[in-house]
């Protein structure tokens, strides 16, 4: 991969670079170029190659029943496992294509009415802690000044968020009244899992931020629970600035978490989406 690699969209500008340079892949990666299908029949899945760009970790290899990847601890998994799952069963045992089943729709902040419409809440785990770490004491976070605050994150994609908060003070700087939103944020680097949940938290790999929650809206907290009820007061320019640096946002669930926003890049590039 080289510098003038595009952005995830083409709105994001020097997302793209900035996020490379932040997980490696500008110090040599190897390129899909160099990766071989191990029998010389075909090339990998295109959202194969695409992940490839922005988790360098991945190698990609053929497997008997078709492709998959390896990690740097040796381990091999198919990229497809060719099980038929339900909503719930993606979430609690996801195949690597599984992660991006279903699409992320930026634009217009919009309610998310569709049962289960849930862009990036299925995660391979596996790959998150082959990228950033698999023990609190191993998931490698720094200090950061993020709009007068102090949070931690990961080293690698401290440059992203370095970014975000130029972003952001210069949205302030014209809006005063997008303060509030930003005021006591919390939930960067915290070893945890989901919330009720025996999965691990996006947070625990420190590329999540949570907005104030004074100003924002969970599912969980919606009583009664069901039926799902949209809601949102998040303005739709602060959506925008962190889409726009790879971040991807749980205003865009129907399980809505709107204080919530981490850093899943390839859900924004287009290259990324499955066949279908």
């Amino acid at each position: 991969m080289t510098s003038n690699t595009p952005s995830p969209r083409s709105r994001i500008g020097s997302a793209s670079r900035g996020a490379c340079v932040a997980l490696g892949l500008l110090a040599g990666a190897p390129s899909m170029a160099s990766v071989p299908a191990e029998d010389g029949d075909g090339d990998p899945p295109g959202a194969l190659r695409c992940l490839v760009k922005w988790y360098p970790v991945l190698a990609p290899v053929r497997l008997d029943a078709g492709w998959g990847f390896r990690l740097p601890d040796g381990r091999t998994f198919p990229f497809d496992d060719g099980k038929q799952k339900t909503f719930e069963q993606r979430l609690e045992s996801p195949d690597l294509e599984d992660t991006l089943s279903i699409p992320y729709r930026a634009g217009a902040v919009t309610p998310v009415t569709r049962e289960d419409d849930d862009p990036g809440r299925i995660r391979f785990d596996p790959l998150f802690t082959a990228t950033y770490g698999d023990a609190e004491a191993k998931v490698d976070v720094v200090p950061i000044r993020f709009l007068g605050q102090s949070l931690k994150v990961h080293r690698k994609v401290e440059p992203v968020f370095q970014r975000l908060a130029a972003r952001l003070e210069a949205l302030v700087a014209k809006d005063a009244s997008l303060r509030p939103f930003l005021t006591n944020v919390g939930g960067t680097f915290v070893w945890r899992n989901v919330a009720n949940t025996r999965r691990r938290s996006a947070h625990a790999y420190g590329v999540s931020l949570d907005l104030n929650t004074a100003r924002s809206h969970y599912w969980e907290w919606q009583r009664p629970r069901q039926p799902v009820r949209w809601r949102n007061e998040v303005p739709q320019v602060l959506v925008e600035a962190f889409e726009a640096e790879g971040f991807i946002w749980g205003g865009r669930w129907y399980h809505y978490d709107t204080m919530h926003f981490e850093y899943r890049p390839e859900l924004l590039d287009p290259d990324c989406a499955p066949a279908r």
